[in-house]
């Protein structure tokens, strides 16, 4: 019997608000997340991977954006048809977020442990004293140095890595099914990334979580995902098992990303940059949204976008959206 997913989303279109117009900023994303599975979102900033994970979480600006359309299947419900109140219950509880930059997520006249305690005060309905020994708790779970000496310390006290340490932590007070973690290393430097990885892939397992990591590192993605999504202009373009992508990407973009990595085995040389930008919103192209960077694209590809389909000969899980490489009717049309 196949378990059910933990977190399915079906034809997810959001939009914003631009000179009185409404533009999609990421549309029809589809995915399932299984349990203790970690899928991973890539791609250069702007492709609508962080706005991917604030409409799961229900983040999205009212005043200027909307989920136009799609599903976001959670415990049975429709996250986007919930009310708010019912949303933030789950909200921090059931479904986490790790921000992608700490400094500006912590208060800064709130201490650590205030901040940590809050979250099991409003979703746990502890008391003060309760909710700051479990606070201590997490604390040490993260591997903060002396933590019970720190819980009165506010976020300027710490260094980069540790601030991300104290976000892991609110995030995992409650023990939530899903995090979505936004680039919670990319602010910090190598040694650091390393361990901060090694301590979600750690936290994961003990809590048997499932978890969407956002990142545009390809090499950090790859010691961490099981599946992996790469988003371009507001789209997957491609999505695969980790292994599979790397030793088969498909994609014209995923394989300039991947050309685009430096490796110590390669002289830099040997990189090749990706030519011109990620269109804006409110000027995407007509057909496939990567045509005009694409060195692959036939006619059809300026004129129709294409489907996710399956690769050919690689079975259901490996998908890509290229007229090309995908269905194999760009080159005949």
């Amino acid at each position: 019997m196949v378990e059910p997913a933990v977190l399915s989303v079906d034809g997810l279109t959001t939009e914003f608000r631009i000179a009185g117009k409404w533009h999609a900023a990421v549309r029809d994303i589809g995915f399932e997340l299984a349990r203790n599975e970690t899928l991973a979102l890539v791609g250069e900033s702007g492709c609508g991977k962080s706005i991917t994970a604030l409409s799961i979480m229900g983040l999205i600006p009212k005043a200027a954006g909307r989920v136009a359309k799609g599903r976001i299947l959670f415990e049975g419900r429709n996250l986007p048809e919930l009310a708010d109140d019912e949303m933030r219950k789950i909200r921090g509880d059931r479904i986490a977020m790790i921000f992608q930059e700490p400094m500006t997520s912590l208060n800064p006249v709130l201490t650590i442990g205030f901040q940590v305690a809050e979250v099991l005060r409003y979703h746990r309905d502890l008391g003060p004293g309760e909710a700051r020994a479990q606070a201590l708790d997490i604390l040490d779970q993260v591997k903060i140095p002396s933590a019970r000496d720190r819980l009165d310390d506010y976020p300027h006290q710490f260094s980069g890595g540790m601030r991300q340490r104290v976000m892991i932590a609110m995030a995992l007070a409650c023990q939530p099914r899903v995090l979505l973690a936004d680039e919670p290393t990319t602010a910090l430097d190598v040694t650091i990334q390393a361990q901060v990885l090694v301590l979600l892939a750690e936290l994961k397992q003990r809590y048997g979580m499932s978890m969407i990591f956002i990142s545009h590192n390809l090499g950090v993605v790859a010691t961490i995902a099981d599946r992996v999504a790469v988003m371009y202009a507001g789209e997957i373009v491609e999505i695969a098992p980790v292994g599979e992508l790397f030793d088969r990407p498909t994609h014209p973009y995923t394989e300039a990303l991947l050309r685009s990595i430096p490796r110590v085995d390669r002289t830099s040389d040997a990189l090749v940059a990706i030519p011109g930008q990620v269109p804006p919103i409110s000027r995407m192209p007509q057909g496939c949204r990567y045509a005009p960077r694409c060195g692959l694209k036939q006619p059809i590809c300026e004129r129709a976008g294409p489907p996710l389909e399956p690769v050919p000969g690689s079975g259901a899980t490996h998908r890509a959206r290229c007229w090309v490489r995908a269905g194999g009717t760009g080159a005949a049309a």
